[in-house]
């Protein structure tokens, strides 16, 4: 049996897991790839001799199993399998979100807090200036904020944003009832409409990709702030960077983009008021230690059912 790990943030745990296997027959190959993961035709090679791989954010879809033939199970390192498009009964893919929602949370009140504080602007006319700039900010108490999606990651930021005296709606289809009365569910008009901050927690799907496109942004109600935290298709950032430019909206913070790394091209870095994360808001040391520790228990019990 071979293993094959593709997700660099698993890599601190492959110590641990040829311990734990050291009584198996089992080998362990890891690669990194340059980017945010690999290409599905890198992948197709990466994973030619493997019966199980740990994958991130690599491409993979039905095409990859005529190639890689021995491949019983796929473990997604976190919550999101947007990237694995297979719809075959085999390989079995799995995921495993840990309790990651609670970092993602925190970098998304800490993304709001920079947006309205203009902290990375005030950082960076003090380290690449040299001028003491004092913008005026904006609190979060009394904003209206609206949610797309309001799974674990959003009821978690709603929780935390409560604290500050935020009003807290949501737009999500699935969810029903939402205990502790964490915000109120309303249609996607009204949260255009009415939201002062606009908060991106959704999964990727057919009915999200390019959710927010020209046409929603020529329909928001207020100039919001927006901030994505879950997938940078929801996004059309063309028509993105057209809202920032003509002032559809008061600016953006974005972990998550179309094309990851962000290109050295690309127009919102022409923009002050559009802050920047590198797909990194669940990277914490609780946070990893939560989801090895998941993928762990899932290979090995995966194991010893084979046996």
């Amino acid at each position: 049996m071979n293993i094959v790990v593709t997700c660099p943030r698993y890599f601190s745990e492959l110590n641990n897991l040829n311990n734990l296997l050291s009584k198996h027959a089992i080998k362990i190959d890891f690669m990194e790839p340059n980017g945010q993961g690999f290409s599905l035709n890198e992948m197709k090679l990466n994973l030619k001799e493997a019966s199980i791989a740990v994958v991130g954010d690599d491409q993979i879809d039905d095409s990859l199993l005529d190639e890689c033939k021995n491949l019983e199970l796929i473990i997604k390192w976190g919550a999101g399998v947007d990237n694995i498009n297979i719809t075959n009964t085999k390989p079995k893919v799995l995921n495993s979100p840990g309790d990651i929602y609670k970092d993602v949370a925190e970098h998304t009140v800490f993304l709001i807090g920079s947006l309205l504080k203009n902290i990375p602007d005030i950082h960076h006319q003090i380290i690449i200036n040299n001028l003491w700039h004092k913008p005026t900010g904006t609190r979060i108490m009394n904003k209206d904020i609206g949610f797309i999606g309001f799974g674990r990651i959003g009821q978690q930021t709603a929780k935390i944003l409560t604290s500050f005296g935020a009003n807290i709606y949501f737009y999500d289809p699935f969810v029903e009832n939402v205990e502790n009365d964490l915000g109120k569910k309303k249609d996607i008009e009204y949260i255009k409409e009415n939201s002062d901050i606009l908060v991106i927690t959704a999964s990727l799907t057919n009915s999200t990709k390019n959710l927010l496109d020209k046409s929603f942004f020529n329909s928001l109600g207020k100039k919001p702030y927006i901030v994505n935290v879950s997938r940078g298709q929801i996004i059309n950032e063309k028509d993105l960077i057209n809202a920032v430019k003509h002032n559809l909206i008061s600016g953006c913070a974005l972990d998550v983009f179309e094309e990851e790394p962000i290109s050295n091209s690309n127009d919102l870095k022409m923009f002050e008021n559009v802050i920047f994360s590198t797909h990194n808001a669940s990277n914490t040391i609780e946070a990893n230690n939560s989801v090895n520790q998941q993928v762990t228990d899932t290979l090995l019990k995966w194991i010893s059912e084979q046996n």
